[in-house]
């Protein structure tokens, strides 16, 4: 599971960053007892994965999957690892660690994805699954289903993304919350999108957002309060998938919506992807200058995020300047040598 001796390291110089040092030293000390083996496992050893797994998680959405991904890999297969095949307190305590654990698994998948990874991705995803199966945790089940989903749509799978889409909301129902319902539902979405109905797109669409209008954000599940998935983030997918549909001008409503109400420290990395699609749109739409600055904005946003899908998007800008050949005006020549540039930076 890519052990390596620098994640480790990255592991303590990441966890020094956010939580007090008392409290990393019990942490510390708790995962090296389990790295032994029949350890007993109690509520202390599972509030300390979460407090890690809170740190990775925000880590993430402000700096990218290729950022301590390494360090989350390490922290699972060694501490965690040693948690799983410890003696519990009780069945309850059981549950709670391997649903912790599928989280936190889930998260090393989603880190791999973000960093085209996508092999790495889908072998952590499954891992995922089996411990929230093991955790009776349907709904965390459908959280990760949903991300093998968003994984399919963007390579192009549209049929796939749809059937695990459904998958999420089947394996969920009757435990999802509002707001994760919601989730999986604007999900298949984009699915309906990608494989060409735009009436199943309207009607997902038109469900996420009644799903959503009833969620209470402090009775979500932390991974959904973690993600961030609100009004800005369904705007963003909604956004995507009628892009998919060829609906340009309500593609672009969206998606300034989302890029207009984004919390855009605390999720630079989908701030800067939703204002990559912005510009993409405004450039198929011929506003050239303002798709220009729009990715200016989004190379701004960039600015210490290591996501393969960050630098996707850069190569896009270059490949959608390109089709102007010689025509291309003095602004967005400065913009594709920005872009040049950033692509060949260390």
């Amino acid at each position: 599971m890519e052990r390596r001796a620098f994640g480790f390291t990255a592991l303590y110089s990441l966890a020094a960053l956010a939580v007090p040092l008392d409290s990393w030293e019990d942490i510390a000390e708790r995962g090296r007892r389990a790295r032994g083996g029949g350890a007993a496992v109690g509520r202390r050893e599972i509030d300390a994965v979460r407090d890690m797994l809170a740190v990775f998680s925000r880590a993430d959405e402000r700096f990218g999957g290729g950022h301590a991904r390494l360090a989350v890999v390490q922290y699972l297969t060694s501490d965690v690892a040693g948690y799983l095949q410890g003696t519990f307190t009780s069945d309850q305590d059981r549950r709670a660690m391997f649903s912790a654990a599928a989280e936190l698994t889930y998260l090393a998948g989603w880190k791999a994805f973000d960093s085209s990874l996508h092999g790495v991705a889908q072998r952590y995803y499954l891992q995922s699954l089996r411990l929230a199966n093991e955790a009776d945790d349907r709904a965390l089940a459908g959280f990760t289903l949903r991300a093998m989903a968003h994984q399919a749509v963007d390579l192009g799978h549209g049929a796939e993304a749809l059937q695990l889409a459904n998958s999420a909301l089947a394996w969920s129902k009757g435990r999802a919350t509002p707001a994760a319902t919601a989730l999986f539902t604007v999900l298949a979405a984009r699915g309906h999108a990608a494989t060409g109905d735009p009436a199943k797109t309207s009607a997902a669409l038109r469900a996420a957002e009644a799903h959503l209008a009833k969620a209470s954000p402090d009775d979500e599940p932390t991974w959904i309060q973690t993600s961030g998935f609100t009004t800005t983030s369904l705007a963003s997918q909604a956004g995507q998938a009628l892009r998919d549909l060829g609906d340009l001008p309500a593609a672009e409503t969206e998606l300034r919506r989302s890029v207009a109400t984004r919390d855009t420290e605390a999720y630079r990395r989908i701030h800067t992807l939703t204002l990559a699609n912005l510009a993409d749109v405004q450039c198929v739409r011929g506003r050239l200058r303002e798709a220009t600055e729009s990715w200016n904005d989004a190379l701004d946003s960039m600015v210490g995020v290591r996501s393969g899908r960050a630098t996707v998007a850069v190569k896009n800008i270059r490949t959608r300047l390109s089709s102007f050949g010689p025509r291309l005006p003095a602004f967005a020549k400065q913009l594709d040598q920005r872009a040049a540039a950033l692509l060949v930076a260390p």
